[in-house]
């Protein structure tokens, strides 16, 4: 195979990835004013994106095997050819969980009350963030974003954790009304656990590593410790001062307007 085939199927490929993230990244964002404003137009925008995301998905998966089936003799070409999938796979199934969100958040709208998870909202935005951090990874091909993406792994173990607290405090007869910000709520933390994936196959790109993970016990002790104690002792549930200070780190990730400008 002639190097400039190789090249030309690089580029496209690469061309692909920038296009399904950016459309993904859109999805997420339109699913979380769904959530958080219960908004119909951001709904429909969420639903109105499956064609192209759908197509997306299967042209980066077929360009992408067409690749490995090339003599690869840069090892960055490899690696990105082995990633694309597993990138593209990870973008489709979080926007299949951001469509669910969508669909579950107008369902809550339509019931017509809301029986008050409070964290909600700031789950969704943490997602939303993380969704981000690996979008700007994958255009400025820097893994800074990705690596921040997994060190914050127990993010979707604290979602579980923050909803069912709340939830077993709640007045039984309030229980039944709360299973639309139940779904929500699962969807969140497999988006969260998507992106986990995704900076691990961005990393791997660009790296040669999935930056590492933890031993079970490692994670049970990192996402149950402090977290838990602090839950049990306020009287609503909140989030850590570890959020927060993500919350932060994220900022500091956007605060070179030219980042949101190219999503």
């Amino acid at each position: 195979m002639k190097h400039i085939d190789i090249h030309q199927c690089v580029r496209s490929l690469r061309l692909q990835l920038l296009d399904m993230s950016r459309a993904t990244q859109r999805a997420v964002d339109y699913s979380i004013k769904a959530c958080s404003l219960g908004s119909r137009k951001a709904c429909t925008n969420v639903r109105d994106a499956a064609d192209e995301i759908n197509i997306l998905h299967r042209e980066t998966t077929e360009i992408s095997s067409e690749l490995l089936l090339m003599e690869l003799h840069a090892e960055s070409d490899l690696r990105f050819a082995l990633s694309a999938a597993r990138i593209a796979d990870a973008l489709l199934s979080i926007y299949l969980h951001a469509s669910e969100i969508a669909a579950n958040s107008m369902r809550l709208e339509n019931n017509g009350e809301r029986t008050g998870f409070p964290d909600l909202n700031r789950m969704g935005e943490v997602v939303n963030s993380l969704m981000r951090l690996c979008t700007i990874s994958i255009f400025e091909e820097e893994a800074g974003h990705a690596e921040t993406v997994l060190h914050h792994y127990g993010v979707a173990r604290l979602f579980e954790q923050a909803f069912y607290d709340w939830y077993r405090s709640t007045d039984v007869r309030l229980r039944t009304q709360a299973c639309y910000e139940m779904a929500i709520t699962e969807d969140l933390v497999q988006m969260a656990k998507e992106s986990q994936e995704l900076a691990a196959a961005i990393l791997f790109w660009l790296e040669g590593t999935d930056g590492g993970s933890a031993s079970d016990a490692d994670t049970e002790h990192i996402m149950i410790g402090e977290p838990e104690r602090e839950f049990r002792e306020q009287e609503t549930v909140v989030f850590p001062d570890g959020m927060e200070t993500f919350l932060l780190s994220i900022d500091t990730c956007f605060a070179d307007a030219s980042f949101c400008s190219r999503l």
